[in-house]
Formats: C-alpha cells, sequence, structure tokens
C-alpha cells in the first residue's frame, strides 16, 4: 500500500482533490481510498457535540460547521500536545494497517510542527508522496510580481494552526499546486491536467 497526503488550508479542495484522484486510478485499474485524521479526532467529540450542544460534527453546513471548529481544533491539538503530535498518526496507522488496496489518500494533512509530525509521517515513515493545494477564484484579481510570476488571492487559513504550519507543508510537498475554482471540476482540462499528472506520479511510484 503506498500513502498519499493531501495538504492545504481549509476549503482549499482536498476532497475533491482525492475524489478525482481516486476515479482516475479505478480508470488505470489501481485500487484506493480515502482517509482522514480527522475522523478519529469526530469519533471522539460526536457524543458530546449532538447531546451537550445539540451539533451534528458530521453536517456539511458552514455556518454549523464554524460553531465547532474552534472546539474541534483545540482537542485535536491537545492530544497533540500529550504525544508530541503522535497521537492521531498512529490512530490512522491501526486504520490503514488494515487496508489491503494500492493506495490510502490522507486527506487532511495540516501539521509540521513536531519532529515527527504529519509532514515527515507521510514522506518518511511511509516513503510517500504529499500533494499541497492553494485554490483561488478565477474572478480573483491577480498581481503580476516583479519577476512575471501571477499572484492570485488563496483562500486563507481560518485559524492560526493553518497559518503557520501550511507554508512548512507547502515547502515539504512533492507537489505544489495552485487551481481555480470551477464549476464542473471533473470536466475542467487545467484542473483534471493536474490530478493527472500526481496519477501517473502515485502510479510509478506504487510499481517502483
Amino acid at each position: 500500500m503506498f500513502v498519499v497526503g493531501v495538504s492545504g488550508v481549509a476549503r482549499s479542495g482536498k476532497n475533491l482533490f482525492c475524489d478525482m484522484v481516486i476515479k482516475e486510478l479505478a480508470n488505470q485499474g489501481y485500487t484506493s481510498k480515502q482517509f482522514a485524521l480527522a475522523d478519529a479526532l469526530k469519533r471522539d467529540c460526536e457524543h458530546f457535540l449532538r447531546t451537550q450542544c445539540n451539533l451534528d460534527v458530521y453536517s456539511d453546513n458552514t455556518q454549523q460547521k464554524t460553531l465547532f471548529r474552534e472546539f474541534l481544533v483545540w482537542y485535536g491539538d491537545l492530544r497533540r500536545k500529550q504525544t508530541n503530535g503522535r497521537h492521531w498518526i498512529e490512530t490512522m496507522d491501526d486504520t490503514i494497517s488494515q487496508y489491503t488496496g494500492d493506495v490510502a489518500l490522507i486527506s487532511d494533512v495540516r501539521y509540521a510542527h513536531y519532529t515527527n509530525d504529519e509532514l515527515t509521517w507521510v514522506t518518511h515513515e511511509h516513503e510517500g508522496l504529499l500533494v499541497h493545494l492553494r485554490r483561488y477564484e478565477k474572478s480573483s484579481s491577480a498581481v503580476i510580481e516583479a519577476d512575471g510570476t501571477i499572484k492570485f488571492d488563496y483562500v486563507k487559513p481560518p485559524n492560526e494552526h493553518e497559518r503557520i504550519n501550511d507554508p512548512k507543508l507547502r515547502e515539504g510537498a512533492h507537489f505544489q499546486l495552485d487551481w481555480p475554482t470551477v464549476e464542473n471540476p471533473f470536466d475542467n482540462l487545467e484542473i483534471r491536467a493536474m490530478v493527472e499528472d500526481v496519477t501517473t506520479e502515485i502510479i510509478e511510484l506504487v510499481n517502483k
């Protein structure tokens, strides 16, 4: 089994990217599945949020998620501090060790604070591939830098944890992707080309 980590701030399109890679891998005869480090965190918090706050930790409602996002961040960070960043990683290791498919995609690699944190867990412990995403609006104003590069207005990190860790994750990623917000991403040639490039690399590494 080969591990692919996907990083980027909230709302950068990590789940969408995993969906597209899974579809592309299936088209080429490879099995894959999406996992999230936050799944175990949500299971831990589900009962409390439902019974004490009347909130659904699995809700897709952006407004409702905003109400408890900081609580999840606090609890997740508490468990990380107690274990030097290892609690959720080791929980995930137990989960993916039971998976028998070709590729495990971890859709929420967010931290590079401790020596053996999520970044090194993917890239060194599993010798996997890390993809970093930045999403921008097509209609957003672009700034042309002095060297000719174009700088877009990207989705901003929602909290201090992501603001600090996201640049480190991008620096350590094998693929650093900037992709636009589009109505039909599965039909967009620009986005599909990015996904196909990553998928090709994954297949090469699976067969290495």
